[in-house]
């Protein structure tokens, strides 16, 4: 009895043997090696650039705004209806928006086009006129039309014509052949400061109801009281 016993052990030793030796862990040739003093070395995957910080200090300092037309500095506007006219300047967005001075004038009526012209290079320092009269400081508008001081009997300025001055046929009349005639500090500041490629705008009516103080009286005879130069000589 006691023999089956020990024969039934064996052969149970025997298959749980056989059954473990089965389902264990498979061989394998890919044995990694560690060494426990050095740590495991780790893949890095993909890494993407560092992103720079911008520096405050680099930061451009703001450019002052450029006037894209410097070479014309001055807009002139003409209101028949109020005999005005208005010289515009810029303002810091360089738009024509600022009022440098009003002068009256006289223009031509219809024979005084409206529109938008360009002021011309050619300019006389006197302008002898076909039918008689003589003008200081007159610059080109439109064809033979101009901007021009009062009239003078010759090319002298101590030889005005009061008429044409402050009379019935003064500044401020419908008195032209198309031109448009102002004192002297008007036609002078337009011949030496709006060059060539300047705009003046004539329009009928007064749409911006411009105004303009009367001429000056003559004080001196024979000249125009705003002609400093000649006053002064």
């Amino acid at each position: 009895m006691k023999y089956a016993r020990l024969v039934m052990i064996l052969l149970f030793a025997v298959i749980m043997a056989l059954i473990c030796g089965c389902t264990g862990p498979e061989k394998t040739d890919d044995v990694i090696a560690i060494d426990d003093n050095k740590p495991p070395e780790l893949t890095a995957g993909p890494t993407a650039e560092p992103t720079e910080i911008p520096d405050p200090t680099d930061t451009p300092e703001p450019t002052e705004p450029v006037d894209p037309d410097p070479d014309h500095p001055y807009y002139l506007y003409v209101e028949k209806g109020s005999h005005t006219l208005t010289i515009y300047g810029k303002d810091e967005n360089f738009n024509y928006t600022v009022i440098i001075n009003t002068y009256k004038v006289a223009h031509g009526g219809n024979k005084t086009p409206t529109g938008i012209f360009t002021l011309s290079g050619d300019r006389e320092r006197w302008h002898d006129f076909p039918l008689g009269g003589s003008a200081q400081y007159a610059t080109p508008y439109w064809g033979n039309l101009f901007l021009h001081s009062p009239m003078y009997g010759t090319q002298d300025p101590s030889r005005i014509w009061p008429s044409y001055y402050s009379g019935d046929k003064g500044i401020g009349t419908d008195s032209t052949g198309g031109c448009l005639r102002m004192v002297t500090e008007a036609a002078k500041f337009i011949y030496k400061h709006c060059p060539e490629g300047t705009k003046l705008e004539i329009v009928n009516g007064s749409p911006k109801g411009t105004t303009s103080k009367d001429v000056p009286p003559i004080e001196k005879k024979g000249y125009d009281p705003t002609d400093v130069d000649a006053l002064k000589g």
